[in-house]
C-alpha cells in the first residue's frame, strides 16, 4: 500500500469512465482494497485495486465522519448503536464543518481504515476502507434517488 501526499488538486472528472465492481450485491476484496491513498489540496482520493478511483471532499469526509459523536448528531439524537438504531448516513448537513476545512493529519490504522485530525479540533473518526467505497460521492456510485428506482422497475 502506498501513502504519498500530493498538494495539486488534479482533474475530479477521473472516475467517470471506471464501473463500480460489485459481485453479487457484495462488494469485492479488490473493491474495498485500497491502492493508492493521496492528500490533495482540496479533496482526499483513493485509488482501489479493481480500478476505481474516489475523490472526497473534505467537507464531505468530515460530515460523514463515523464517529458515534457525528453519528448521533446526523441523526438528531437517537442513538445509533442499539438494535433499533435509524439506518443509512443521516442528514449530513446538521454536521456545522466549514467550507474550507482540511485534514491537519491523516493515519492509516492497521490494514482497514484511516484517521483523519482535522483542523476544527475533531480527530476521533476511523473510516474503515469499506465504509469509504460505500460512501463513494461519484455518481457511478451514488445510490439511486427513489425516482431513478421507479424508472428501473
Amino acid at each position: 500500500m502506498v501513502l504519498s501526499f500530493v498538494f495539486k488538486l488534479t482533474n475530479f472528472g477521473i472516475f467517470k469512465g471506471f464501473q463500480f465492481c460489485v459481485t453479487m450485491g457484495k462488494m469485492t476484496k479488490l473493491s474495498i482494497s485500497p491502492k493508492i491513498l493521496k492528500k490533495h489540496e482540496n479533496a482526499f482520493q483513493v485509488e482501489w485495486k479493481d480500478g476505481h478511483a474516489s475523490w472526497y471532499p473534505y467537507r464531505y469526509l468530515r460530515q460523514m465522519c463515523p464517529c458515534a459523536e457525528c453519528a448521533i448528531i446526523r441523526h438528531e439524537g437517537k442513538d445509533v448503536h442499539s438494535l433499533f438504531s435509524p439506518q443509512g448516513d443521516g442528514d449530513i448537513s446538521l454536521i456545522d464543518v466549514s467550507e474550507d476545512i482540511q485534514p491537519i493529519d491523516i493515519q492509516l490504522v492497521g490494514r482497514y481504515a484511516v484517521q483523519f485530525s482535522w483542523d476544527d479540533g475533531h480527530n476521533t473518526g476511523i473510516y474503515p476502507f469499506e465504509v469509504l467505497r460505500e460512501t463513494c460521492p461519484c455518481p457511478e456510485c451514488m445510490p439511486l434517488q427513489p425516482d431513478e428506482l421507479e424508472d428501473t422497475n
